[in-house]
Order: structure tokens, then sequence, then C-alpha cells
């Protein structure tokens, strides 16, 4: 049943009925039904992956339509405030780090959108304050400002902010204090949702480190003082860092997975960024040496797959080729443990018997590394490389790209871990992007035959 709604003469929106109403405001203030994937170069620069596209605007139109509509603003969005007026956290142009990808430059921001001074935001499910006094954290008059983000915008931020440093001096945060209020929320939770809720909200959190003191309210006062006692460690452990690293890598491929590319190509940077940062200030948080190297890997051989899904293939033959010497540097396949290759009576390397020792070569490698980087990785690795080398350089490329292919599949095919799709997925993105530059008229692309499946067995 519609509710009632008295005629307004002034506004003939506030005769409709109020169910219709709400179904308008969450289309101009739900940021899951709103944001849209940034743009390349913004998601390379941004602490945050999506525009949110909300239109407050509508706020301002009159009293009625203002308490409606923040009452859906609140009701369907969650957002979390953090809070500073701590100097050492300001970033102008000089601190923001710059990166030559040998593709392109740009500058990473550490915060999202502009700061502010607005206190009260609807639904605040966290608020985050950090300064140099404890005392000042609920200071009115102390000169502070804000950054609004969704709670699953949280973990982005907090990473850049957990890594942040000067040009020249040490971490940004170091011997910072922060407060932590978690507001009680409006409808009544079991004691397992209030768990999942602290945890969701806190566990972003738990990526600082160096804060000299921290105050959590709000919560459970186990997980209040875990949280205190991580944030005002001095040291990172490897399996914060791992996780965090594949947290990122995983969003990233669920971005690509829903189309979303270039917010992929957002994960992927700050995941190489977080990387690089503790392989230049933090090594001893590997557990083993080859490990920086190998998420190195990992992360150009998603970046080579997305560009093709992408339509960027010279993008994506770089980042194939890079992800390769990684593998290599690691692998040494030069210098092999399953023998010598093997050689024809004329002196020369047939291809398939050639193409069949490499396989075992790579996957003997594998093995040695405890799996770090899997055969079948460095398979798809080949196989993105085929790909886009084609795409890119045409038929000058072929024979080359004809190679990297079935030794991909071959890699793939003799590896104890893949996964019994895993050469369809190739294939499959192969028969994509062959669709799609028929489409676009472009004809020149390579087919697979029976006869290239001769010599991968």
């Amino acid at each position: 049943m519609s509710s009632a709604t008295p005629p307004n003469r002034d506004s003939p929106f506030l005769g409709v009925p109020l169910e219709l109403r709400n179904r308008i405001y969450k289309e101009l203030l739900v940021t899951s039904l709103t944001k849209t994937p940034k743009p390349f170069l913004g998601n390379c620069r941004s602490a945050t992956r999506y525009d949110w596209n909300l239109h407050p605007s509508i706020l301002a139109t009159n009293r009625q339509i203002h308490d409606e509509a923040r009452s859906v603003l609140g009701i369907y969005n969650e957002f979390v405030v953090v809070e500073t007026a701590a100097k050492e956290l300001e970033q102008k142009k000089s601190d923001m780090r710059q990166e030559d990808t040998g593709i392109m430059q740009y500058r990473v921001k550490l915060w999202p959108g502009k700061k502010c001074k607005i206190g009260d935001v609807p639904n605040e499910r966290m608020r985050i304050w950090l300064g140099k006094e404890i005392s000042k954290a609920n200071d009115t008059e102390n000169k502070s400002w804000i950054y609004v983000v969704l709670v699953e915008e949280l973990r982005d931020l907090l990473v850049g902010l957990s890594i942040y440093q000067g040009k020249y001096g040490p971490y940004r945060i170091l011997g910072l204090v922060a407060k932590i209020t978690v507001p009680k929320p409006v409808v009544e939770e079991t004691q397992k949702q209030k768990k999942a809720r602290e945890r969701r909200l806190l566990d972003p959190v738990m990526k600082l480190r160096l804060l000299s003191s921290v105050e959590v309210q709000g919560v459970t006062p186990g997980r209040s003082q875990a949280v205190s006692d991580q944030l005002r460690r001095s040291k990172w452990d490897h399996q914060i860092v791992y996780a965090t690293f594949n947290e990122l890598l995983d969003a990233g491929n669920q971005a690509r997975q829903m189309g979303h590319n270039t917010v992929s190509s957002g994960y992927y940077r700050l995941a190489s960024d977080y990387v690089t940062h503790f392989m230049e200030h933090q090594r001893y948080v590997f557990t083993d040496p080859i490990d920086p190297v190998a998420f190195q890997f990992k992360i150009h051989l998603q970046r080579s797959r997305t560009w093709i899904e992408a339509g960027y293939f010279e993008d994506a033959l770089g980042a194939a080729e890079v992800a390769l010497n990684a593998a290599n540097a690691i692998f040494r396949t030069n210098v092999p443990a399953v023998g010598p290759p093997p050689i024809g009576a004329d002196g020369r390397a047939k291809k398939g018997p050639f193409r069949k020792w490499t396989c075992e070569c790579i996957k003997d490698g594998a093995v040695k590394y405890g799996q770090r980087i899997k055969a079948e990785e460095i398979g798809a690795a080949y196989y993105y490389k085929s790909i886009a080398e084609y795409c890119a350089d045409g038929d000058s490329a072929a024979e080359q790209a004809e190679d990297d292919k079935m030794l991909g599949i071959g890699c793939c095919a003799i590896s104890d871990t893949a996964p019994k799709d895993c050469i369809q997925e190739l294939l499959d993105l192969d028969r994509r992007t062959m669709e799609r530059l028929m489409e676009e008229g472009h004809t020149d692309h390579y087919a697979s035959s029976d006869d290239e499946w001769e010599d991968v067995d």
C-alpha cells in the first residue's frame, strides 16, 4: 500500500507517493547505484577506484525533501570519516610519489577528493582521528579537516597512508596518535553480527603501524586492545604484508571480471607500490628473498591480462615480458635441473622436443621454489605475450607468437597444480580477443588448427 502524502502546492514532487520519491532519492544518492569506475589515469593517481556521482544538491530543495533524502543517503551508504589536523599528513605536489612505468608517468594522491570541514555525516559507521595529542580529538576549535570515504574504500586509503613517507624523511604517521570511534548501530544486532561488523570496520585499520598512542571506542574490549597493540607496533609482520598484497591483487582480479579494467589497473598499481615500498625500506618482512620478485611477477601477469581485455596490446606485451623476466630471474631456466636441452644429430634443437624440455624446466623450477610461481602462471604469461605481440605487431610477430602460445599451453598441460579449465580459459581469452578485433575491422588474427597441438604432449 502506498503511503498517503498530502498535496503540496509549492512542490508537485511532494505529491508523488513516498515510495516513488524514495526510489528517486536512491537513484541520486546511493553509491551502489550511481558509482562508476574512474578512468585509467584517475585510477592510477587516486586513493580510491570509483567516482560516486552523487547528487546531494537535492537536499537543498526544501526542508521536507532534505529530511527524506538525507535519510536515504544515510541508510544505504556506509561512510567512514578520517579527520586530522596533523601537518605531517598534508600532501603537497612535491610529496606525491611519481612513477615511471615505461609507459607513462603519474602522481599518486594520498587522500581522496577534497578535504572539508563538514562534521556531521549521515550513517557515519566509524571516525578515525589522527593528530599529535589525543586531548584535541574532540576540540571543536581545533583546525582539522576531514575526508569521507565508503567502508569498502577504507582499506585502499589506509594502505597508502601506512607507507606514506616524506621525500627524504621517515614515515609521516610516525609518532602520531589515533582515536577511533565506532558509533552504536541504530538497529539491534546479535553478538555474531556485532563481531562481523567490528571486523569489517577495523580489519582495514590494522594496516597501520608506528602510532604512539591509540584509543578505540565503541567495540568490545578485546578487539579494542588488539587494534591498539597492532597500530603501536614499530615493525610490520610478514602475515599482514602478504595478506594485504593478496587482498589488493584479488580486488584487481575481481574488478577485471566485472569488466572494470581501469579499476583493476588501479589495484595493481597500489599492490606494486606496496611491494616496492617494502623491498626498498622494510625488506625483513619477506620470508624468502625471492618473494618480492614473485609478487611483481603476479602483478605484471594480471596487468597483461587486464590490458588485453582492454585492447591495449603494446602495454599488455610489455607487462607480459616483465613478468617472464621476473620468473626467469628466479627459475634460471638456462641452468635447469632436468638435464641439457635435446639436440638432434644435426646439432640443432627441434621445436617440439625443445618446447617440452622448457616446460619441464619450468615445472621443476616451480617445485624447487615452493610453487611461489606456478608453471601454469608462467604458461599464462607466455600465452598473454602471444596474444599481445601478434595483435600489436601483426604478421611480423606471427612465428614468435605461435611459439609463445604453444609454450604457454605446454606449461599448463604439464603442471600438477593447474586447474582443469586452465587451458580453456586461455583459449576463451584468445577467442574473445579475435572476435573483438574482427568486430573492429581487424581480420589479421592468428587462428589455431589441429596440427598445432601435435607437439604439445
